[in-house]
């Protein structure tokens, strides 16, 4: 994903043909838990609702194509929820892809000297999953542990990991992926501190502090560049001067809640969602900035009421809602290897609920795609950890 131009479909089209082939043999199903039919039903439902609301306003269909994704999801997930998956490949696959992430940051910050990292990614998007990464080899420190004689050739690898991709989700630039990092990091001790680890946590949790604290001060830090960018966005915003990022971002929130107000349940077509803020405009209650990004409003939850009204946003929630809860029912999971796998799930979805603030994250090819491969593809091995840490019945006398 992260060091071949569109590399997150590869991996993506491979489990869905694969999935299409296993299912075509009618292979015996498992009794699927509850929970299990939870995910797949919110899958169905962010394929159908917005679908069927995006066709009753006349918007495009080609906003069908992001939506699609989650239907196709489904297989995927059936196929490995019934596949056992060696969970060494899934944590080299994490470290290999933010690994080479880093080179490729640096490569195009002093080679091409760009502003900011992108990879073959959108810019915001890049830095996004790069802490995401990093959130995943955090948590493989942890899981680690559970690995014996080779448990300090795992640290070592997750240690690189993550260097790589705070690296890269720092050059990127995105402050969007800010705004993630303390939930993830309360999410994090809360999984995983102990009474015996409490204080190694603390000890860490403070050192990166104190590293994060350096970066923002050293002389010409991409952290502090940001930063003032933000300090001056909002200064010049609160002088009327709007076209700026964090600015246009602000008048586009406004006049978005401006016209739900008068379609809070049915939203808008594009077309007239356009006009709309034409009209908005000539009042003098937004400026024109807004003409610029009448379809695409950089916040997912105004993004989907806007264009799918209430019941997409509602499906929205429901995608990030229903797997956040049930990670979350397992962060304290007596084995470890499933608690590891509930948190990078749980992790996931929060970070993606936090982008989702100031991007829209789902209707890209690569956000979209990501998140449900990552949601499946963690649920699917998290279950399966459970089921091999569950306690089998005793055979009768």
């Amino acid at each position: 994903m992260f060091a071949l131009p569109s590399g997150y479909s590869y991996g993506a089209a491979l489990l869905l043909l694969a999935s299409l082939i296993w299912l075509a043999r009618r292979p015996p199903l498992a009794a699927l838990q509850r929970p299990d039919r939870r995910l797949i039903a919110v899958l169905l439902a962010y394929f159908l609702v917005p679908s069927a609301m995006t066709l009753a306003l006349g918007n495009s269909p080609s906003e069908l194509d992001q939506y699609v994704r989650a239907l196709l999801a489904i297989p995927v997930l059936l196929l490995l929820l019934h596949t056992p998956v060696r969970l060494a490949v899934l944590w080299t696959a994490i470290v290999i892809g933010v690994a080479l992430s880093a080179p490729l940051a640096w490569w195009q910050v002093h080679v091409e000297h760009l502003e900011r990292a992108a990879g073959f990614l959108n810019i915001i998007h890049f830095s996004n999953f790069s802490l995401v990464f990093t959130m995943y080899c955090a948590a493989g420190l942890c899981w680690a542990g559970t690995q014996g004689s080779r448990a300090n050739p795992w640290r070592a690898a997750f240690l690189l990991g993550a260097a790589c991709g705070l690296y890269s989700a720092i050059v990127g630039g995105s402050r969007g992926s800010w705004v993630a990092m303390p939930p993830t990091l309360l999410l994090f001790l809360f999984t995983f501190t102990t009474r015996n680890n409490w204080a190694r946590l603390a000890a860490a949790c403070t050192l990166c502090a104190l590293l994060l604290a350096g970066l923002f001060a050293w002389p010409g830090s991409p952290l502090q560049q940001r930063y003032e960018r933000a300090v001056e966005d909002i200064t010049l915003y609160q002088s009327e001067q709007t076209d700026t990022s964090i600015g246009a971002r602000f008048e586009m929130w406004r006049g978005a809640l401006g016209n739900l107000q008068r379609r809070p349940v049915a939203g808008w077509n594009l077309q007239a969602y356009t006009e709309a803020l034409r009209g908005q405009v000539a009042e003098g209650r937004v400026t024109p900035v807004v003409l610029q990004y009448s379809n695409n409003l950089h916040n997912n939850y105004l993004q989907a009421w806007v264009f799918t009204g209430l019941p997409g946003l509602l499906a929205l929630l429901a995608l990030y809602g229903l797997p956040l809860w049930h990670f979350g029912r397992r962060l304290r999971a007596p084995d470890t290897t499933a608690r590891t796998l509930a948190f990078c799930g749980a992790g996931t979805v929060l970070s993606y609920a936090c982008f989702s603030m100031s991007q829209v994250m789902l209707h890209r090819n690569n956000g979209i795609m990501f998140y449900l491969l990552a949601v499946v593809a963690l649920w699917a091995l998290m279950r399966q950890a459970e089921d091999r840490e569950a306690p089998r019945p005793a055979r009768p006398a």
